[in-house]
């Protein structure tokens, strides 16, 4: 808005010596021609303080404007420009195949199993890593349950197989950050 603005008062600085005969037809040299002196007459009045910083303001103001729509896209989305970028790239795998999801209750208990046999697996149900002494206050959830994983073959992992899911676009995916675009947006006024 600062450089629409700066734009605007160069404009309205050198707008005097903008003045031609405005009678000959945009078709016509001479409407150009006249066009052209009266800019070069302003920019030699208004000199690089104004007429320079004018011109700059104006041809560059789209670019913030720009980058001011897509990031409130990306509020809007709940996600960081980073995440943006890796969402890309996740988007692409899940076009080629290569991309599963799984429980990471369902894995964890898999796992017990495999490593200690159905007795130890169901008295060792509890998991230490989940124990939080102090949870940060925040809207979203602390973790997923949700595990995501890209193979290069295309297979789900081995020995796993009955566990994942293929997935094949980012609304099969929980973006734990995305609350929704009010309350995303809300949340960035607020700092969070």
């Amino acid at each position: 808005m600062l450089q629409i603005y700066g734009a605007y008062l160069a404009w309205y600085i050198l707008r005097p010596y903008l003045a031609f005969d405005t009678d000959n037809s945009v078709l016509t040299s001479e409407y150009w021609s006249q066009l052209g002196d009266a800019i070069a007459i302003a920019l030699d009045a208004g000199g690089l303080s104004i007429a320079g910083v004018g011109m700059l303001a104006a041809t560059t103001a789209a670019m913030p404007l720009g980058l001011l729509a897509y990031h409130c896209y990306l509020i809007w989305a709940g996600m960081t420009t980073n995440e943006s970028q890796k969402w890309a790239d996740w988007r692409d795998d899940m076009a080629d195949g290569c991309v599963f999801k799984a429980s990471r209750q369902a894995l964890q208990t898999h796992n017990r199993l495999r490593k200690y046999g159905q007795r130890e697996a169901n008295a060792n149900g509890h998991n230490p890593t989940l124990d939080l002494d102090h949870e940060p206050e925040v809207a979203w959830p602390i973790s997923s349950d949700q595990v995501i994983v890209c193979t290069s073959d295309g297979k789900p992992p081995m020995g796993q197989e009955a566990l994942w899911t293929r997935i094949w676009n980012l609304g099969d995916v929980d973006n734990l950050y995305d609350l929704g675009g009010w309350d995303n947006f809300m949340g960035v006024l607020r700092g969070r």
